[in-house]
């Protein structure tokens, strides 16, 4: 009942984090179709420099709009390798109750084997056939291991990144701020 309820709650997830990507990348495009690269930079230097204190704002302003998308980027795709990770935990679980079940099973046709009973020949080749499948759960198990490790790595560098955008937002907040405190004080004087 638990996996059941796990299982529908990540494919939920998994349904959102789609719509959510496909709604940035659509919002990407609509951005950057509105935003004009057609700018005479050669006319534009010969702006006095006191008039170009409003575009330099603007210029902070679409900076840390690029800096926050990327932020929102590496959230999402650290969710999804999160969901990735979750996934993967619950392919362990059902490989390793796999296992447990073909162990069982093998333990019991040893001991069937072991006391003589029913026919020698299909009783022997019963036991080889679960220690095949139990070799090859376990085979199985050892790549969903890595798969996970692989996973978990996946989720800390993206923390890693997350962490320094972050920062690195902050940072240029906080500078954005104090020009914008030293421009308004300046048109006081």
């Amino acid at each position: 009942m638990f996996l059941k309820k796990l299982s529908i709650l990540l494919a939920c997830a998994g349904i959102v984090i789609s719509f959510g990507c496909a709604g940035i990348e659509k919002g990407k495009d609509f951005a950057t179709g509105i935003i004009s690269h057609d700018v005479d930079e050669k006319l534009f230097s010969q702006v006095p420099d006191e008039k170009k204190d409003a575009i330099n704002r603007l210029l902070d302003t679409v900076k840390d709009a690029k800096d926050r998308l990327e932020l929102s980027k590496a959230l999402i795709n650290k969710k999804e390798a999160e969901l990735d990770l979750e996934k993967s935990k619950n392919d362990l679980a059902k490989t390793q109750l796999k296992i447990s079940e073909a162990e069982l099973n093998l333990e019991k046709m040893r001991a069937v084997q072991s006391e003589g009973l029913g026919d020698a020949k299909k009783v022997n080749q019963q036991v080889a056939e679960l220690e095949a499948k139990v070799y090859k759960l376990k085979g199985e198990e050892a790549k969903i291991r890595a798969k996970i490790e692989n996973a978990r790595l996946v989720v800390i560098e993206t923390q890693e990144k997350i962490d320094n955008l972050e920062t690195k937002t902050q940072k240029e907040t906080t500078e954005i701020e104090t020009k914008k405190e030293g421009i308004q004080t300046k048109t006081k004087k």
